[in-house]
């Protein structure tokens, strides 16, 4: 039922498994869920969600992020807050990076635009607040029925997304090709972020870096994985703290 979820009023909503492994398994579908923001849930869809075997909803947006856009759920689905950046660092708001001067600077080129978010995926291996969120959620998944997301469900839910299928042995190239799909998932969100740009008199290529997902992206979190802590396994065991386990808990619920 669930791999084919589809509720408009969630952007960027998609069941995380379906991908084959590198040893011929398969990830099942229908235990958990990505997404935007579900701060636009009419009732209908509320328990469509609940319907479709949604039992935790896990929230990686900022304060500010929540309190703007809370989350419109069904009773029956517990929620979660798991703060990547514990208020602080890039949220999904785009409209925030034209009116904040701490931000602006982001906006001053494409290439500056790129390596904020380049920043971004490098702090989801380095700082600590990232640790403990994604640590947590990691051991939420290993129950059926966990919903995460963000904002937009590209940055900090795409790496979350990248790395459960990673642990569960789906190739760099799989689980890049599934990343990237946010960037069809996000088509109408991003006509209108161009829209307000255009208001605020910016360059729409100025903010096609931050709208988007992009190999670069991705591969910085992976590639500061291996600069810390040398591969995937030292950086949930040491990073993150997850045990065995843990880890074998995933391979148990997600694998056949």
């Amino acid at each position: 039922m669930g791999e084919n979820l589809v509720i408009h009023s969630a952007p960027n909503l998609r069941d995380v498994g379906g991908q084959a492994t590198r040893d011929g398994r398969k990830v099942r579908t229908g235990l958990a869920f990505r997404a935007g923001a579900l701060d636009r849930l009419d009732e209908q869809d509320q328990r469509r969600l609940h319907d479709a075997g949604v039992r935790l909803v896990c929230d990686l947006r900022t304060s500010t992020e929540r309190s703007e856009q809370p989350d419109r759920l069904v009773d029956g689905i517990t929620y979660l807050v798991l703060d990547v950046q514990r208020g602080g660092g890039h949220g999904a708001d785009i409209a925030s990076l034209f009116t904040s001067p701490d931000q602006a600077e982001a906006l001053r080129s494409p290439r500056a635009a790129e390596n904020f978010i380049v920043e971004v995926y490098r702090s989801f291996i380095t700082t600590q607040e990232a640790h403990e969120a994604y640590a947590d959620l990691l051991r939420a998944l290993a129950k059926p029925g966990t919903l995460f997301h963000c904002t937009a469900g590209k940055d900090r839910t795409g790496w979350a997304a990248a790395l459960l299928l990673t642990l569960l042995g789906v190739d760099r190239e799989t689980v890049m090709a599934d990343y990237l799909a946010s960037n069809a998932h996000l088509e109408a969100l991003a006509v209108g972020v161009y829209a307000l740009a255009a208001q605020h008199g910016i360059d729409r290529e100025l903010v096609r870096p931050l709208l988007e997902v992009r190999e670069d992206y991705l591969n910085a979190a992976f590639d500061q994985i291996e600069a810390t802590y040398g591969d995937i396994s030292g950086y949930v065991r040491q990073g993150l703290g997850l045990t065995d386990t843990d880890l074998q808990a995933l391979h148990d619920l997600y694998l056949r």
